[in-house]
């Protein structure tokens, strides 16, 4: 049911019984006069009660002890239980729940042969505590349900709500939450008239029984109710209990935004009390010490005063021997207290140990929700933007909407644009939650990969007027192994910061060779602009996530570039440098190191695979896609090269179409509600098909797809959207 400790549910038994259940019996009924005997027990009885509240269960039991003496001597069973309580109550905060047990025990036989309801109720309710605390619910709601008769007898509503709540809680732990309902749903009749604090706790329990039930509506709804409650009471304890469970619940409902709030929040408190509980141990273990100090500084006087009487009347056997006893016993007791010390601050550390493990199984399971809520943003964002590029660039290469060129264009450039803002916003979250995996090992040419990134900078930045020159040292070599998609995305970077500070000026992207062996190269990339510049005090700040630098004219973007091209180069275990002054430019450099690349295999030159693509002509090919755009789009690029396309908008039609035609190749679609999604759809084509290649044509996250492929029924994947060469080169490799 739960991944609290189960001490925890007693200590809220505890906490009504003990704290709130005296102030409830003030008043209840008309009481005759008390003799002297009885007001010093009841005088008496404070002080215990206060030891208690002051977590001083030491003197607590001892003077609990007195009370209980002195109850027996002139025959007050209602100060023997009182005092029962207390005792047993204390000995549970220090763990000794045998103890505690057979003291409940005794009382509850008191209570029955003096026939006294009430302190009937109350022995009973205080063993049912016990096995509580010790996991033994079935004998718990025993013992509460065996005086339930006696309490509605009785008429208290407080005792009516108290074992109706402790069995309700029992049976949660039992994870029966049916059984559990009956006795809960009780609670919500008794509790009015009640102090605050119980109102909050039946909130609390009322909206846990929900939970259970998956009823996470009503749940959030108890919970909201009884955090004001617990707020107004102070009932630290049972608000934590409400953050915990509310969290949980708006997990269930997707809001991982305010389960993540109130998990900080839980935290929070958590820590808080923790320091508080801290502080009043320590308070407490000092006074103890002091106490002790004293009690050994008169022994130790009492025992040089015997030994000073010895030496006098030298009487030495008999005092030596006693002396010896006396010390002993003291040694003894001093040891007993230490091993008792130690066991409780061992009992501490397993609970807080406990508590650490929950809250990191917490933290991780908030952070899994959150890379998945990530990859449906992703999947949802990159879907439409295939549509709109795809379309885009068929206008481009269409003849009959020459006329339209300038427009098509800059409707390219705007969904290309708007693209890689999304990818940003994805990227960070990715870089920092992910850190292998991240770079390719292709083989690449850097003055190709230059030369696109620098023609890219020059088509954004036109508004500003700047010139553009590339300088690339020609003892680079030809062809290395690197992540050319990492390389760009880090250049086009810095090349749109710096035309976007620079008007009418000049940036320069100047890539040179600094070392070169038979295995390795290193190449240093710098990127230099005369624009306005940077303040030394704002210079650390730009690397940051989502920073902006404040400048004198309108300035787009997300802040995200320079933070994720960092990440990239600490990828490659290398590091940007920045060289600014306001009014005179800015340089930003870095190097890489990047391994020779010997041979360029067939599978990885796009430029000889386009050279073949009047092997695709003819091809058949069936594009599953459920989206009606993408689809078109699809169908468009592949009749380009003259392929016949078929489609089909869900799973079920695709095995159909399977079934009866012979295809060359099929793209298949991941997300494709309802039904089936598009790994079952390919699992069951290769229950009759075994060799026609499968696609995955996604918009889904590309860390996701990789990791499902792997077991799939698919033979590779492409990310929507894509470059129209990878694309071709994926269908040749296939089809080849």
């Amino acid at each position: 049911m739960t991944t609290r400790p189960t001490i925890f549910i007693a200590l809220l038994f505890i906490y009504f019984n003990i704290l709130l259940l005296p102030a409830q019996n003030t008043g209840l009924v008309n009481k005759p006069p008390v003799s002297t005997e009885q007001l010093e027990l009841d005088s008496l009885l404070k002080v215990v009660r206060n030891h208690y509240y002051d977590k001083d269960y030491k003197n607590a039991i001892e003077k609990g002890n007195l009370l209980l003496q002195l109850s027996e001597e002139i025959g007050s069973v209602k100060n023997e239980i009182a005092a029962s309580s207390l005792i047993g109550n204390s000995l549970l905060q220090r763990g000794d729940t045998i103890a505690s047990q057979k003291i409940f025990e005794k009382s509850l036989l008191k209570a029955q042969k003096a026939n006294d309801l009430e302190k009937i109720i109350i022995a009973s309710i205080d063993l049912g505590n016990v096995y509580a605390i010790s996991k033994q619910y079935e004998k718990a709601i025993k013992s509460y349900t065996k005086v339930l008769p006696l309490a509605v007898e009785f008429n208290q509503p407080v005792y009516l709500f108290l074992l109706n709540y402790n069995v309700g809680e029992s049976y949660l732990e039992l994870n029966l939450p049916n059984q559990a309902s009956v006795f809960i749903s009780k609670t919500n009749k008794y509790v009015n008239g009640l102090a605050t604090a119980y109102k909050a706790s039946q909130k609390s329990l009322s909206g846990k029984l929900s939970y259970a039930l998956g009823d996470y509506k009503k749940a959030a709804k108890d919970f909201d109710q009884g955090i004001v409650y617990a707020k107004e009471s102070d009932f630290k304890e049972i608000l934590l209990e409400i953050y915990e469970y509310y969290a949980l619940t708006e997990e269930k409902k997707g809001d991982y935004r305010k389960a993540n709030e109130l998990l900080k929040q839980y935290n929070g408190l958590n820590e808080e009390k923790y320091k508080l509980d801290k502080i009043a141990a320590v308070e407490n273990a000092v006074a103890k010490f002091n106490v002790e100090q004293m009690e050994q500084e008169l022994l130790t006087t009492q025992y040089e005063n015997e030994i000073a009487k010895e030496r006098a009347a030298r009487n030495t056997i008999l005092i030596s021997g006693a002396i010896a006893l006396v010390f002993l016993s003291i040694l003894t007791l001093f040891l007993f207290r230490n091993q008792s010390k130690r066991k409780k601050l061992l009992i501490d550390l397993k609970n807080n140990n406990f508590l650490l493990a929950v809250a990191k199984e917490k933290s991780d399971r908030l952070r899994t929700s959150k890379d998945a809520l990530f990859s449906r943003i992703s999947h949802e964002l990159r879907t439409p933007m295939y549509g709109i590029i795809g379309i885009s660039n068929l206008m481009v290469s269409d003849k009959a909407e020459a006329v339209n060129s300038d427009n098509i264009r800059s409707l390219k450039y705007s969904a290309d644009y708007l693209l890689s803002l999304i990818n940003n916003v994805l990227e960070m979250n990715k870089i920092n939650r992910v850190k292998d995996d991240l770079l390719k090992k292709d083989i690449i040419n850097i003055r190709q990969v230059c030369d696109y990134v620098m023609d890219s900078a020059r088509y954004i930045s036109q508004k500003n007027a700047n010139v553009h020159q590339l300088c690339i040292d020609e003892s680079i070599p030809e062809k290395v192994i690197g992540d050319s998609s990492r390389l760009s995305q880090v250049l086009i970077n810095l090349l749109g910061n710096a035309g976007k500070f620079t008007e009418n000026g000049k940036i320069t992207l100047d890539v040179t060779l600094t070392s070169l062996t038979d295995l390795e190269c290193f190449i240093m990339f710098k990127v230099k602009d005369n624009g306005i510049g940077i303040a030394k005090d704002r210079q650390l700040a730009i690397f940051e996530e989502a920073a902006f630098i404040e400048h004198h004219h309108e300035n787009e973007g997300t802040g995200l570039g320079l933070p994720i091209s960092k990440s990239i180069i600490e990828l490659h275990n290398s590091k940007l440098d920045l060289i600014s002054d306001l009014g005179k430019g800015t340089e930003v450099r870095f190097v890489l190191r990047y391994e020779l690349a010997k041979e360029k295999p067939l599978e990885n030159n796009i430029l000889q695979l386009n050279g073949n693509l009047s092997l695709l002509k003819g091809k058949k090919i069936l594009v599953v896609e459920d989206n009606k755009i993408n689809q078109v789009v699809t169908r468009k690029m592949l009749e380009n090269l003259e392929i016949k396309v078929d489609t089909a908008s869900d799973g079920i039609t695709a095995i159909e179409k399977a079934q009866t035609v012979n295809y060359d190749l099929i793209l298949m679609d991941i997300n494709m509600p309802p039904g089936m999604d598009g790994f079952e759809t390919a699992k069951k084509i290769r229950a009759f098909d075994e060799n026609t290649p499968i696609i995955a044509l996604t918009a889904a996250e590309q860390r996701e797809v990789k990791k499902r492929i792997k077991d799939s029924a698919m033979n590779d994947y492409i990310i929507k959207p894509f470059k129209m060469e990878y694309f071709q080169s994926s269908l040749l490799k296939l089809m080849k």
